[in-house]
């Protein structure tokens, strides 16, 4: 049974990275990309009650809902790539998951926002995604709370917040989504 499971984890993985599974093209502002929103759901909601259980600052908010909102469609794309920028090299590459699932979970979510950060990355060599004043400072507010905390708190509090990513994403780009088939390989 164990074999199994993990056998269709490594599916996941591959679908993910690959993409060869369906995903949904997320607009932003300039660039589009390819996103399994359904997918990263998944293994976030497989991680995420421990993150619950671990985080002991439950009054504190990385991502408030004032950063969050109100990015302009001009600067969504950069927003994004900095962002997944964030979690792949500050959240991720920090956590010490002491579970084999939690550590193969985040390291699938860590791959997947690789690939999404690349093609936000290509869009921006293309001059498709502008970085202004807006970005910075919003990442700079993140940035900071996460600092102000003890590094392992800190860790469990951003994973924890890894829903508000997620639901930021589906939001904004609600009614602009088209179902697409990846031709990415």
């Amino acid at each position: 049974m164990t074999m199994m499971m993990t056998m269709m984890k490594v599916c996941v993985l591959l679908l993910c990275v690959c993409g060869v599974s369906s995903g949904r093209r997320l607009r932003l502002g300039n660039c589009t990309v390819n996103v399994h929103a359904h997918e990263l759901r998944q293994h976030f909601h497989t991680i995420r009650q421990s993150m619950v259980v671990q985080d002991s600052l439950m009054g504190i908010k990385l991502l408030k809902s004032d950063i969050m909102e109100d990015v302009q469609t001009s600067e969504s794309c950069c927003f994004l790539r900095h962002l997944l920028r964030f979690y792949v090299e500050r959240v991720f590459g920090s956590q010490a998951a002491p579970q084999a699932l939690q550590r193969r979970t985040t390291g699938v979510l860590a791959n997947a926002f690789l690939s999404i950060k690349k093609q936000l990355r290509q869009c921006h060599d293309q001059a498709h995604c502008q970085c202004g004043e807006q970005s910075r400072v919003k990442m700079e507010a993140i940035l900071t709370s996460f600092d102000k905390l003890e590094a392992t708190a800190a860790v469990v509090k951003a994973v924890g917040e890894l829903g508000s990513v997620l639901e930021w994403m589906d939001a904004f780009n609600q009614g602009k989504d088209t179902p697409t088939e990846a031709t990415h390989g």
